[in-house]
C-alpha cells in the first residue's frame, strides 16, 4: 500500500486551507509529509469542500507548478487533485504520476484531453460523487442499503465511456467519494467502509481518503477538522487490513507506523 500525504495549497480547505499557501511553508510541509511515511505527494490547490471558492485555471496552475518541480527533484511521486480542463493537461505534460479528478473527468472537455494523450496518461484517479458541478454539495439523496451499487455501476459506466476514446483499463484508478461527496449522512460513508471489500475485488485499485471527513465528526458530535485524526486512523486502518492500494491522508506517520506494526504481526504469525 502507498501513503499519499495532502499537501493544500488552498485559502479555504475544510482543515488547513491557508496553512501551506507560501513557499516557505508548503517546502516545509512537503518535508515532514515525506519524514512521516509518505511515498506520495497530492496536491491540491482548488478547494472542494461545500464552502469553496473557484479560483482561475490559471491561478490553480500557478500554485501547483513549482511544488511538482520541487517534488521531481526530490524524486517524489507527484499527485495533482484538479478537475480543471487547462490544469489536467498541464498536469500530462508535466509528467505528473497521478491525476486525481473528483468528476471522473466527466467535463467533455476533459475527455478530449485524455483522447490527445492515450499513449502518454498517468494514472487516472475517478472519484464518485453524487454531485458532478465541481466541489462537494448538500442535498444527496442517496441511500446506505444502495451505495455500494451505485457507485459500482457507476464506475462501470466511466470504464466504458473513457475505453470507447482510447484510455486504456490499467490506468484508471477508483477511488468511492466520502463525507459530503458522498452526502451529509454518515451512514453512507460508513456503508462504503464497511463493504469495500466488494468494490475492491470488483474494481482492483482503489484510493481512498477518509482523513477527517465530514462522516467522522459527526459520529463524535460534531467534532472540529483537526480533532478527527484519530478517528481517521481507525478507518485508515480497516482500509489497510482490506488491502487498500493507497491511501490520501493529512497525517501519514500515524498510518505509516500502524503498517509497520501490523505488518510485523502477520509475519509472525506463521
Amino acid at each position: 500500500m502507498e501513503i499519499a500525504g495532502i499537501l493544500n495549497v488552498t485559502e479555504d480547505s475544510f482543515s488547513d486551507g491557508g496553512k501551506f499557501l507560501k513557499e516557505i511553508d508548503y517546502l516545509k510541509q512537503i518535508d515532514y509529509l515525506i519524514q512521516s511515511g509518505a511515498n506520495v505527494i497530492d496536491i491540491g490547490a482548488q478547494s472542494s469542500n461545500i464552502n469553496a471558492k473557484l479560483i482561475s485555471e490559471e491561478e490553480e496552475w500557478n500554485r501547483v507548478s513549482p511544488i511538482c518541480k520541487t517534488l521531481k527533484s526530490k524524486n517524489i511521486k507527484i499527485s495533482v487533485d484538479t478537475f480543471k480542463p487547462s490544469v489536467i493537461r498541464n498536469s500530462i505534460l508535466e509528467r505528473v504520476n497521478f491525476i486525481n479528478n473528483i468528476n471522473a473527468f466527466e467535463n467533455e472537455e476533459s475527455m478530449n484531453i485524455l483522447s490527445e494523450f492515450t499513449s502518454e496518461l498517468p494514472n487516472l484517479v475517478l472519484m464518485f460523487s453524487h454531485d458532478k458541478t465541481g466541489i462537494a454539495r448538500l442535498g444527496s439523496t442517496l441511500k446506505p442499503e444502495s451505495i455500494v451499487d451505485e457507485i459500482s455501476s457507476y464506475f462501470d459506466k466511466r470504464i466504458s465511456d473513457l475505453s470507447k476514446i482510447g484510455v486504456p483499463e490499467e490506468k484508471l484508478i477508483f477511488d468511492p467519494g466520502m463525507g459530503f461527496f458522498l452526502g451529509e449522512n454518515p451512514d453512507l460513508s460508513i456503508k462504503v467502509l464497511a463493504k469495500i471489500s466488494i468494490l475492491k475485488q470488483r474494481f482492483k485499485r482503489i484510493y481512498i481518503s477518509v482523513s477527517r471527513k465530514s462522516f467522522l465528526g459527526n459520529i463524535l458530535g460534531g467534532i472540529p477538522p483537526i480533532e478527527r485524526n484519530y478517528a481517521s486512523l481507525a478507518a485508515e486502518i480497516y482500509l489497510f487490513n482490506n488491502n487498500i492500494d493507497w491511501i490520501r491522508t493529512h497525517e501519514p506517520k500515524a498510518i505509516y507506523q500502524s503498517m509497520k506494526i501490523l505488518n510485523k504481526i502477520k509475519e509472525m504469525e506463521f
